[in-house]
């Protein structure tokens, strides 16, 4: 949820169930926002699951803040589970590929000695890798990395399967493995840089961009190349398999139209939140301000005076510029799998915050639609991340833990905030000798 006041991360907070109704949740929303002192009024946009109990027409969670609220406001559902959805509509029988990874999986991490037995075993034959990936649901798209791990590692698994006498016969199909490794290949290419805190919602935008790579993956498939399917390709190289090259771009072409319908909401609001970081070339019309609150005959004139002063105007092509340089370096790091380096680099936001920051208040009305932009929210991520921490503070073994400490726990969890603990140790007083 956006508001223009301080920025709460309040839905992941709230311990509500799907069948709770809506007039329930709006109530409880309504009145978190008061206990932390937000008006609800400053409410701009909400992103949801799209669940019953948050969008149905009449007594869903939006609908009734809608009412309740003096203006319109931006809706968005969150782009992560789109994504994940627009998956989801491949053939159910490229889909039970992916259930019996997961159950093949569980059946060597399940248990502790199976599990170290295979780490064993990939140590001695000196694989490639050292272990199996569990998939996380909070994590949708990680999807990707579960599987193409899986592929690394298929004949040692089924070698370590048939020696504990585990039967998983389609293992060894030729058209299983070829709808394994095509959507092995599909879901690597999905955006795993929209997970994650710190995302402005701009930043989410590149994901309209997948459906001309969707085109591209359909002619690629059609022509026989497979240039973009890896797997399939060395698996057809190997085997000299037939691949159902018709099947699978039907498949793709059913993908991109699900992606057509479901980011429309994206492309409508595509200007209002790309003028964060293109300010520039940008015209007050193609805005939607409604839900801001702002004063549309003084944001034009002060974004004219901004973009005709080459000093302000200034500030914005030098942050383009350090925007880029910042991807550049995120994809070094990440193609050296330099994880450490990558939590290092500044953030996104960050940069933009210094930018609008430095203008002056005379463009105090086009500041306030920046700063409003940089709350919204273009996924529920942050909330199923903070739900996930819950259930792992509050365990069996932690039944007694009251809901104070639990709000703590999760705090710490979940902040981004690290402290000088060498410079705070510093100021306190050392205990005495007696």
């Amino acid at each position: 949820m956006s508001s223009q006041g301080p920025k709460e991360e309040l839905p992941g907070l709230l311990p509500l169930s799907e069948q709770t109704r809506g007039e329930d949740i709006s109530n409880a929303v309504q009145k978190c926002l008061e206990d932390n002192g937000i008006d609800i009024n400053k409410i701009v946009s909400i992103a949801t699951g799209r669940s019953r109990s948050m969008t149905e027409i009449h007594r869903g969670v939006t609908s009734i803040l809608q009412k309740k609220i003096n203006h319109e406001i931006l809706t968005f559902h969150c782009i992560i589970h789109q994504e994940a959805l627009c998956v989801q509509t491949f053939p159910a029988k490229i889909i039970e590929g992916m259930n019996l990874v997961i159950k093949s999986i569980n059946s060597i991490l399940a248990k502790a000695i199976y599990h170290r037995q295979f780490k064993d075993f990939l140590e001695e034959i000196e694989s490639q890798c050292s272990d199996l990936l569990l998939h996380n649901k909070v994590r949708w798209l990680s999807r990707g990395n579960v599987l193409q791990r899986f592929a690394l590692c298929l004949s040692e698994i089924k070698t370590f399967l048939n020696e504990k006498s585990i039967d998983y016969p389609k293992l060894e199909d030729d058209k299983w493995l070829q709808k394994f490794n095509f959507i092995v290949d599909t879901t690597m290419k999905l955006n795993l840089k929209l997970q994650g805190k710190g995302n402005p919602a701009y930043a989410k935008l590149e994901v309209v961009c997948f459906e001309k790579k969707l085109l591209l993956f359909v002619e690629d498939m059609e022509s026989g190349k497979l240039l973009h399917f890896k797997n399939l390709k060395q698996y057809r190289n190997e085997t000299n398999a037939t691949i159902e090259a018709n099947y699978f771009s039907m498949a793709l072409k059913n993908m991109k139209d699900r992606f057509v319908v479901r980011f429309e909401q994206f492309k409508t609001n595509k200007s209002t939140l790309a003028f964060i970081v293109n300010p520039l070339n940008t015209n007050t019309n193609e805005i939607n301000i409604e839900p801001f609150g702002i004063d549309a005959g003084s944001l034009e004139m002060q974004l004219l005076d901004l973009k005709t002063k080459d000093f302000w105007s200034g500030k914005f092509t030098e942050l383009k510029s350090k925007l880029e340089e910042l991807e550049v370096q995120k994809c070094m790091h990440i193609a050296q799998h330099k994880w450490t380096a990558l939590k290092e680099i500044p953030r996104v936001e960050a940069l933009i915050f210094s930018a609008w920051n430095s203008l002056p208040e005379c463009y105090s009305e086009v500041k306030k639609v920046a700063y409003i932009v940089l709350t919204i929210f273009g996924s529920t991520y942050p909330c199923e991340q903070a739900f996930s921490c819950m259930n792992i503070i509050k365990s069996t073994v932690r039944s007694q833990l009251t809901n104070k400490s639990l709000g703590a726990c999760l705090k710490l969890k979940t902040t981004i905030y690290k402290p000088d603990l060498i410079k705070l140790s510093k100021g306190m007083q050392r205990q005495c000798s007696h």
